[in-house]
């Protein structure tokens, strides 16, 4: 053994060893950046690895067999014994040190952002679209784990300076789509399409992604995560950094930083934190039901603040989900708001630059009807996030509401909000509503219907377009829309406006029927019915009369 062990470093055979595989590291470096730069596919990568493992077993025996020296490569046989070891072996260790420096040089410029050539400060910035997520596991209730998957994507890569990414609701319909990719790409005005799947069973996890060109339609790049559920986050930032590599985009260290982080590192906190979140954010998609939803989402969120009660990202959703139970009549209580404001103001504290934190502020301020102090916080979050369709909605709201109303800066708000995410359909109400208060009634119905296009289910479009198509004397379209609102809720104002479309139309029948169901549904008040311009072709009617006596005695 010790014979075999002297011929070996007298063969320099160690030496070889230790150079190969220091050139092997430097080799896999340079083409790390450069197959990047090229847009190379993944299985370059993997050849290379593959050829370097075989290479290095051939390296040594070529060692054994061949012997570097000033006159060239030689056999072995044919060396001069007496120089051999010295020469060669200075030579191996000379060419050992060069290639680590070399390799420490290029990855401590890769490590520290010095290498331009794929720096992604100084590339043009790629669009790209995050679709859904499907869910493929048997659990039913962890559904909610792909749409978290998809918006920790969105939100990571939304932080990489070059990268610009369509929200996830201007994405939502898209999901579960057969819908060819290039199609889907040219419609949001994107480079590339990223699709992907989760599949949970107990607390295995599993999550494959695959990165479209939009102009080719081939695939530019794939990839399968498997860990334990206990590993979301872990999955979250190895995704989150494949596909900034994937894009040619080199991260600095502040950008390395920052698609890593999260804001809690308890798993089950943020569970419950997805869950609440996105039963808020299912509004702008379904305003119906909103007292189950309001009151799950703050179980939820109560839930996730247990675990953690630092978790800013839940706390500011907490007080957004008491603003919205007060907004919409679940909870009207003083205690509902009180505590709306105390979280918000807890967010700031923890995070004095946290725009989640500022919206929350400003939607709590607006349940107190400051609506001027809402909108300076609304506009403090927008410092922060300038592309948040949600806070330029909310903004617009607010100068709607306030008094006297500034339509023209809700206008301009609501445009925003559009201009951001074209699918947020709240957007379109407020941007009607102000064109309204301006008398542009025409542009107010075009407004409606541009949400209706993308969202026909939703009541309040609906509803509002209805009542402006009134206005304008547009009878029979108005009763149309009144109708697709009935379809989608009955309630007792959209019973009221249709019994007004059928007055002017001269239909008392169908009139005085939906007038009666409106006011047994509850309609209120009564003056609104006595003043409104639709029931004057029938305000003489003995039908008429009778039905609103009866009312006025039940009261």
């Amino acid at each position: 053994m010790n014979r075999l062990f002297a011929e070996l470093q007298r063969r320099n055979a160690f030496r070889a060893g230790a150079a190969y595989l220091v050139f092997a590291w430097l080799l896999i470096q340079v083409a790390d950046i450069l197959l990047e730069t090229f847009v190379a596919p993944t299985w370059v990568m993997k050849a290379l690895v593959v050829a370097l493992f075989v290479g290095f077993p051939i390296a040594l025996v070529l060692a054994w067999f061949y012997e570097l020296t000033s006159h060239g490569i030689i056999a072995d046989a044919k060396t001069d014994e007496l120089i051999r070891p010295m020469l060669a072996g200075r030579q191996l260790d000379f060419i050992i040190i060069g290639v680590l420096v070399a390799a420490l040089a290029l990855s401590a410029a890769d490590r520290f952002g010095w290498i331009d050539a794929s720096d992604s400060k100084g590339t043009e910035p790629v669009s790209i679209a995050v679709l859904p997520f499907a869910y493929l596991g048997p659990e039913t209730d962890s559904e909610h784990f792909a749409d978290a998957m998809t918006e920790e994507l969105i939100g990571r890569l939304g932080r990489v300076v070059n990268v610009r990414v369509k929200s996830r609701l201007s994405v939502a319909r898209f999901k579960d789509t057969d819908r060819e990719v290039p199609d889907i790409a040219a419609e949001l005005g994107v480079d590339l399409v990223l699709e992907g799947s989760v599949r949970k069973a107990g607390a295995r996890v599993r999550v494959a992604t695959q990165l479209t060109d939009a102009s080719s339609g081939f695939e530019q790049w794939s990839n399968v995560f498997d860990g334990e559920s206990d590993d979301w986050f872990e999955l979250h930032e190895k995704l989150a950094v494949k596909i900034a590599g994937s894009l040619n985009l080199h991260l600095s260290p502040d950008e390395d930083i920052s698609i890593r982080s999260h804001f809690t590192n308890n798993r089950v906190a943020y569970d419950e934190f997805w869950r609440g979140w996105l039963l808020l954010e299912s509004f702008h998609v379904d305003d119906s039901h909103p007292n189950y939803k309001v009151e799950a989402a703050i179980s939820h969120l109560d839930r996730a603040l247990e675990l953690d009660p630092d978790y800013p990202l839940a706390i500011a959703g907490l007080s957004l989900a008491n603003s919205y139970a007060y907004v919409y009549g679940v909870n009207l209580s003083d205690e509902q708001r009180e505590r709306a404001m105390s979280l918000a103001r807890k967010a700031l504290s923890l995070n004095p630059d946290f725009a989640e934190g500022y919206v929350a502020l400003g939607m709590a301020i607006g349940t107190y009807g400051n609506d001027e102090d809402s909108i300076s916080a609304l506009e403090k979050a927008l410092e922060i996030d300038p592309d948040s369709a949600v806070t330029w909605c909310l903004l617009a709201a607010a100068c709607i509401f306030q008094s006297p109303p500034d339509a023209k800066a809700g206008e301009v708000a609501a445009r925003a909000s559009i201009r951001n995410d074209p699918t947020w359909t709240y957007s379109y109400i407020m941007l009607g509503r102000s064109l309204s208060l301006q008398g542009r009634y025409d542009e107010a119905v075009q407004a409606y219907r541009d949400g209706a296009a993308f969202n026909p289910g939703f009541y309040s479009l609906q509803f509002e377009l209805g009542d402006v198509l009134l206005s304008l004397g547009k009878y029979n379209e108005a009763l149309d829309a009144l109708n697709a609102a009935r379809g989608i809720r009955e309630t007792p104002e959209v019973l009221v406006s249709t019994a007004g479309a059928y007055s002017m139309l001269g239909d008392l029948e169908q009139s005085l029927a939906h007038l009666r169901q409106g006011l047994e549904a509850g309609f209120e008040p009564i003056e609104a019915i006595l003043g409104s311009p639709y029931f004057e072709p029938i305000r003489l009617d003995p039908g008429f009369e009778q039905l609103l006596a009866g009312v006025a005695e039940q009261h």
